[in-house]
C-alpha cells in the first residue's frame, strides 16, 4: 500500500521546557504562539541538546504509516537553508520517499517546550511552508498511490488544497484531509465543508475542530453531520479515544490510560494507523483500534521516534 502526503512542512523541535527561559522570551506555559523568526532563532540559541525531526502534519503521518510497513511519498515545500536539507534528510532516514519542494527562504519550524508534567509550550513560525505549488508535484508522486493524503494547512496557499484534490481525482485515487486545527477550521470552513462534502473519502478531525464545523458538539451533531459527508467522518477524542460514523451508526474505540512523553504527531500517528488499516480492507473498529494504538506508541517516544519492529507486530494482532 502507498500514501501520498503532502502538507506544511516544518520542523519540529522539541526540547525541555525552562521557566527562566519562558520567562525571558515572553512565553507563557501551556500556549500556543506564532512568533518571528529573530525570536525563534533567539529561543533556539537557548535550547539544550533539542530533538530535531521533519514534521508537520501530514509528514508525521507518512512516517507512521512507513514505520507500519506500508510505502509513503510526501510534498511539502521547504526553504534553502540548513534546516531545508535537514527536513529532507530526516525524511528520507524515516523510510519516506521525498518529493519536498525547495524555496529561496526560510524552512518553517514548530518548536515544542515540553514540561515534566503539564501541558507543553509551542512556538511556531512557518517559514516558506505554505508556498507548496500542487502544479508542480510530479506524477511520481501519485503513481501507485492508494490514497492521497493532505493536512488542512495547505488551506492557507492559494487553492493548494483543492487542486490537490483535484489531482487525486483525475488519476482514480481516494483522497483523506485533516483539518488541522481549530483555528483553520474557523477561517476555512467554508471550503473545508465543501470538500468533505465532495472531495473527502476520509476526513479526520479533533473535537474542538469538530464542534467549530459541526457548529454543535460530537456527541449531539456527529450523525447529522456525517450524513452530509461523501465519506467517513473521523474524530479524534484524545484521551476519550476515537469516534465515527458509518453504514449509518456510530462506531467508538477506547484508549488505555498510559503516561504521555511527547503529544506532537499523536493524532497523526493515529491517522496513519486508521489509513493502514482501512486500505487493507479491515472493518471500522479494527481502523479505529489500530489508529489509537499507533497514536499511543507515537506519545511515549520523543519526536516521532517510532519504533517500527514494535508497530508491525502489533499490526499483525490487527488486520
Amino acid at each position: 500500500m502507498k500514501l501520498a502526503s503532502a502538507g506544511n512542512a516544518l520542523v519540529d523541535v522539541i526540547a525541555t521546557e525552562n521557566d527562566e527561559l519562558g520567562a525571558l522570551m515572553g512565553i507563557h506555559r501551556g500556549t500556543t504562539r506564532h512568533a518571528s523568526r529573530a525570536e525563534i532563532n533567539r529561543l533556539l540559541e537557548r535550547l539544550a541538546d533539542p530533538i530535531m525531526v521533519a514534521g508537520g502534519g501530514a509528514a508525521n503521518t507518512a512516517r507512521a504509516f512507513a514505520a507500519l510497513g506500508g510505502a509513503a511519498a510526501y510534498a511539502g515545500a521547504v526553504g534553502s537553508d540548513a534546516l531545508g536539507k535537514h527536513y529532507t534528510d530526516d525524511l528520507v532516514s524515516a523510510g519516506v520517499r521525498s518529493f519536498v519542494q525547495a524555496r529561496e527562504g526560510l524552512t518553517g519550524i514548530f518548536c515544542v517546550l515540553q514540561p515534566a508534567s503539564g501541558t507543553r509550550t509551542v512556538v511556531v513560525e512557518p517559514g516558506v511552508a505554505p508556498t507548496l505549488d500542487p502544479a508542480a508535484i510530479p506524477d511520481d508522486f501519485f503513481a501507485g498511490s492508494d490514497l492521497v493524503y493532505a493536512d488542512g494547512f495547505l488551506a492557507l496557499g492559494d487553492a493548494v488544497l483543492s487542486r490537490l484534490a483535484e489531482r487525486a481525482r483525475e488519476r482514480g485515487i481516494r483522497f483523506a484531509l485533516d483539518i488541522g486545527s481549530k483555528r483553520l477550521a474557523s477561517t476555512h470552513r467554508s471550503l473545508f465543508m465543501r470538500m468533505i462534502k465532495e472531495d473527502c473519502d476520509w476526513v479526520f478531525m479533533n473535537e474542538d475542530e469538530f464542534t467549530t464545523l459541526a457548529g454543535a458538539g460530537v456527541d449531539e451533531a456527529l450523525a447529522p453531520f456525517a450524513s452530509g459527508a461523501k465519506g467517513t467522518v473521523v474524530v479524534k477524542r484524545a484521551a476519550s479515544g476515537s469516534v465515527c460514523m458509518h453504514d449509518g451508526r456510530i462506531v467508538e474505540s477506547s484508549v488505555r490510560s498510559i503516561d504521555v512523553f511527547d503529544e506532537t504527531g499523536a493524532g497523526d500517528a493515529f491517522s496513519a494507523g486508521f489509513l493502514m488499516a482501512a486500505l487493507s480492507g479491515s472493518p471500522v473498529p479494527r481502523c479505529l483500534r489500530l489508529g489509537n494504538w499507533t497514536a499511543e506508541r507515537a506519545i511515549q517516544v520523543p519526536g516521532m521516534a517510532l519504533d517500527a519492529q514494535a508497530l508491525k507486530r502489533m499490526l499483525s494482532t490487527v488486520l
